[in-house]
């Protein structure tokens, strides 16, 4: 059966590419894919219709008074297929997911990846810890060797990418660091406590999340290290005791924070194009004003940032939280634009299929977010979904 073919017609354009908004345009979607725009012109759906193969369906969707832009990302989220339904509904049509707590989580992983309905989905499968994990269906490097073969294995399954947890021992870690360079599997994750935030960047970690590690090395006193490693070290025995304690040692060393410190490493973030999935959505208040100052401040050094919630984890509900994260990253201080693009064009470029999706131009995968409200002005306005459009077809339409 042919695919329906859709087309929003007079809208304004929000491509995504940082340009001005387009007013009253058409774009059409035929086979999943953009297949036209242009000026809105009179007669338009009886010309577009004309244009069909026979047996070819039409939808279509008024842009009166609407604005389209490209299908929200979520970089950093725990989900399963279960989700779909959740994640389309607020215009979430890809997601960078980052491990599923389960024993058959690579199975699990590589279903969803593989399905051709719901969110585009690119996948890790597990965590990689240590030898004492704090998730007990991680992968466990314990040296060298076992790191290596983590990676070959991930390679075998299909999976996208690394990602590193906090216990993985310093000689694992740049095993992972090689293999992933021999194997072309991105490492992402967070900065293990036995490697300094440096030492990840010259490993070629590509992804940071949660600032991991930062507010670590920008510290003015080094000893809070230890007590961190201390406090991360009682997790297995007791998870409460060591979440108050990381929750205390966090603390001191957001109070201890040196610019001068910590200014060159952010540099040296920016310039290796280390990418931050800061998850503000994810901090509890009291980190929050100081990761909102953090991140304001790399973004102004030109650190790359990526929109991400951690949705799955920590009571964190996938869907809404990308919006809040949205606001949250205005607040930080980017744009609008700015910060729709960490959630649009930014992980296109991450993922090194820009020439694909996280723009709105001719070619591009057709996942669209039809909006009753401009973005631009209000960052908020995300949330005011009137359709979604997800590999081709029309999956929400709000009356």
């Amino acid at each position: 059966m042919i695919a329906a073919a859709v087309a929003i017609l007079n809208v304004t354009l929000i491509d995504g590419t940082g340009a001005p908004p387009k007013l009253n345009q058409t774009v059409l979607v035929r086979n999943g894919k953009i297949f036209s725009i242009g000026p809105s012109q009179e007669g338009e759906s009886r010309r577009i219709r004309a244009r069909l193969k026979p047996g070819e369906t039409l939808e279509l969707l008024s842009g009166d008074g609407k604005y389209l832009i490209p299908g929200l990302w979520d970089m950093h989220a725990h989900v399963l297929p279960d989700a779909a339904d959740s994640l389309l509904r607020w215009g979430i049509t890809g997601v960078r997911n980052m491990h599923v707590e389960a024993e058959d989580a690579i199975r699990l992983a590589l279903e969803a990846k593989r399905r051709d309905t719901g969110p585009r989905i690119v996948t890790n499968g597990v965590i990689i810890d240590g030898p004492n994990p704090v998730y007990w269906a991680s992968a466990r490097a314990v040296d060298r060797a076992s790191a290596m073969e983590i990676a070959r294995r991930a390679k075998q399954y299909g999976l996208d990418f690394l990602k590193v947890y906090d216990f993985v021992p310093r000689e694992a870690y740049f095993a992972l660091a090689e293999e992933s360079k021999r194997t072309g599997l991105p490492l992402t994750g967070h900065v293990p406590l036995a490697v300094r935030l440096d030492e990840a960047v010259a490993a070629g970690q590509k992804s940071i999340e949660h600032l991991s590690g930062i507010f670590e090395a920008c510290s003015s006193e080094p000893k809070l290290l230890e007590d961190l490693r201390s406090a991360a070290m009682l997790w297995t025995l007791s998870r409460r005791e060591s979440s108050r304690r990381l929750r205390d040692v966090l603390l001191k060393m957001i109070a201890s924070y040196d610019a001068s410190i910590c200014e060159p490493l952010l540099r040296m973030l920016a310039q290796n194009k280390v990418w931050q999935c800061p998850t503000l959505v994810a901090l509890g208040p009291p980190a929050r004003q100081a990761a909102l100052s953090l991140v304001g401040q790399m973004h102004r050094m030109g650190v790359p940032l990526l929109a991400g919630t951690d949705a799955g984890s920590g009571g964190i509900t996938p869907g809404e939280s990308l919006h809040e994260e949205l606001e949250l990253l205005v607040r930080a201080g980017l744009t609008a634009m700015e910060a729709l693009q960490t959630a649009t064009l930014g992980p296109a470029q991450f993922l090194g299929e820009q020439s694909q999706f996280g723009t709105v131009e001719k070619g591009r995968l057709a996942d669209l977010v039809l909006l009753d409200a401009n973005p631009l002005e209000d960052i908020r306005n995300t949330r005011r979904i009137a359709a979604v459009i997800s590999r081709g077809r029309v999956v929400v339409s709000v009356p």
